[in-house]
């Protein structure tokens, strides 16, 4: 009998992504093969600023963020002219770009704006965790890493995930939706996991995330 993997490891959330993003046939890109959003989405502006390097103060700025960043609630505004799943990708989305920015920025200079939003993101998770299903969205498993490493308490935040991840794996299965997309999202969810490098999932705080915005 095969044994179960320790969802409380990074290892074994690696290897989960590293397979699943074999099995979608993952493309060796930099940035998401496609977006599926329209133009004036800020899922597609977040991704063109990870393109370009930007700070993450510009992605602070980012047009159709919430404002108030004090409170608990999702990154984006809401939009009635979106569909709850389309909206839903897009903030994953969004909160995937931001992740790859705090994990890449200048861990010196742009230390205030990282830790702003690291925790505008810490925020997204724990609403996220209350008021989402983790199949709502379009079974594209957008950000699935960032839930394993802010969110809490640890068993609610894997369960999340472990969710996002069979959600990816049924489409598949099925044959729904772009498989080149999921493939490079759980691509990309592994190396930012391997980035931090703890042991354990759900260290970023312990290396400095929550003070700093990156490892100390």
């Amino acid at each position: 009998m095969p044994t179960r993997p320790d969802l409380t490891t990074r290892a074994s959330w690696v290897s989960l992504f590293e397979h699943g993003a074999r099995a979608e046939g993952s493309a060796p890109l930099d940035h998401p093969p496609q977006h599926g959003f329209a133009a004036d989405d800020p899922a597609v502006a977040a991704w063109e600023l990870v393109r370009t390097g930007a700070a993450a103060a510009r992605l602070l700025e980012l047009q159709g963020l919430r404002p108030d960043e004090t409170s608990i609630g999702p990154m984006l505004q809401p939009r009635d002219d979106l569909a709850i799943e389309v909206w839903t990708e897009c903030e994953l989305s969004v909160m995937h770009a931001a992740w790859r920015v705090v994990l890449d920025g200048d861990r010196g200079a742009e230390a205030e704006a990282r830790g702003r939003l690291t925790a505008r993101l810490r925020a997204a998770v724990e609403w996220h965790l209350e008021h989402t299903q983790p199949d709502n969205a379009t079974s594209r498993p957008w950000a699935i890493h960032v839930f394993l490493e802010l969110g809490h308490p640890d068993v609610e935040a894997i369960d999340y995930a472990a969710n996002m991840l069979h959600a990816a794996e049924s489409a598949r299965m099925s044959g729904g939706g772009d498989d080149r997309l999921r493939g490079w999202i759980l691509d990309d969810a592994a190396s930012a996991l391997r980035e931090v490098g703890t042991p354990r999932i759900g260290a970023a705080e312990a290396l400095g995330f929550g003070n700093e915005g990156g490892p100390r």
